[in-house]
């Protein structure tokens, strides 16, 4: 299951929220607060494509209350064309999901 969430900042198209995604991964340089540069390998995509992974960091974002936060270990992947979020990642990380 995903679930698209537009965006109509200056920063992006949005993201989507995905249920099968085992790895938060960003197409947008620039949302990197954080960025470590090196060939990871590569990440399957919903259409059997295969994209490289060209660095790891952290993205920082402001939810709609005003409260900034931060995600960890998002892979930069240039070639994606929409920025995941894994619901599965989330969860993990003991994060509450909430669908409005």
């Amino acid at each position: 299951m995903a679930s698209y969430v537009e965006d109509n900042t200056s920063q992006g198209k949005g993201c989507i929220f995905d249920s099968g995604s085992t790895v938060h991964a960003c197409f947008q340089k620039k949302l990197f607060k954080l960025l470590i540069a090196k060939e990871e390998g590569t990440i399957k995509m919903v259409d059997c494509s295969a994209c490289k992974v060209i660095g790891t960091g952290t993205v920082k974002f402001i939810e709609r209350d005003g409260t900034m936060r931060a995600l960890e270990a998002i892979r930069y992947v240039p070639e994606a064309h929409y920025n995941l979020i894994s619901i599965g990642v989330l969860d993990e990380e003991g994060c509450r999901i909430q669908v409005q």
